[in-house]
């Protein structure tokens, strides 16, 4: 397979639609191009926003976060920017079938060539589910839709922390999920732009399993101790949903 370049998309002819939030949203997403997971409806749960504050999504896929932020908290401004324009385009479509339009914008641009000065308000909160896996580590999907979404290839952690912190306003805040193994990458990225770990969150696939992913928040320019926070635990021994994990699917 070549080389992937940034601008590198599949094309999409079918779609499925998601009702979420007891039908209250309905989600078009590829049928088989890349497809949110549980990974962003656990971020999106961790959002609590104060009313008229401006929320980025780096790399918004589909939507779905915006969407989600966007239907708990309609006092709030939020833009998604997606590199593919094919998920930008059913982004836009979504935010349109769902009336959150005047609430949600979509921008099919680079983060990286982006700059406070293209958007109309500043920044409060960053949020990103971004790609995980490190370039020459793993299996490259022969997707490209899934391959940049999974792997550095237009966006490291490096350059997500540092361009937050070009666009935050002071003390506005970048919240991430991660990769529990890569931990140390996020506090060497936030040591890296002056963004201080506020907080972190394990998130355990099953009860008395370790951590599969870890949710950060790091705030521009501040001073703070870093807290862990308690766990997030999906599922329970006997393989049933917990009811933190039900929590997240509440309207």
């Amino acid at each position: 397979m070549p080389p992937l370049s940034k601008g590198s998309v599949s094309k999409l002819d079918e779609f499925t639609v998601e009702p979420l939030f007891d039908g209250r949203l309905h989600i078009h997403q590829p049928k088989s191009g890349y497809r949110y997971a549980v990974d962003p409806i656990i971020l999106s749960a961790q959002v609590s926003p104060q009313p008229g504050s401006h929320i980025l999504d780096i790399g918004c896929g589909c939507g779905i976060m915006p969407l989600i932020i966007g239907h708990r908290f309609p006092r709030t401004t939020i833009t998604g920017v997606e590199l593919q324009k094919t998920l930008a385009d059913l982004a836009a479509r979504n935010c349109r079938e769902n009336k959150l339009a005047g609430q949600i914008r979509i921008i099919n641009r680079d983060i990286l060539e982006l700059s406070p000065d293209d958007f109309p308000t500043p920044i409060d909160m960053i949020i990103s589910n971004p790609p995980f896996k490190k370039t020459l580590t793993g299996r490259l999907n022969p997707n490209p839709q899934k391959a940049l979404a999974r792997h550095e290839i237009a966006l490291t952690v490096d350059q997500l922390f540092s361009q937050a912190h070009t666009l935050l306003s002071n003390a506005g805040r970048l919240m991430i999920i991660f990769p529990s193994d890569r931990l140390a990458d996020l506090f060497s990225a936030a040591k890296k732009t002056d963004m201080t770990p506020e907080w972190i969150r394990f998130v355990h696939p099953v009860a008395e399993k370790e951590a599969k992913r870890v949710v950060l928040s790091a705030a521009k320019n501040t001073q703070a101790s870093c807290r862990v926070l308690p766990p997030l635990t999906l599922y329970s021994k006997q393989n049933s949903p917990t009811q933190a994990y039900k929590d997240l699917f509440t309207p």
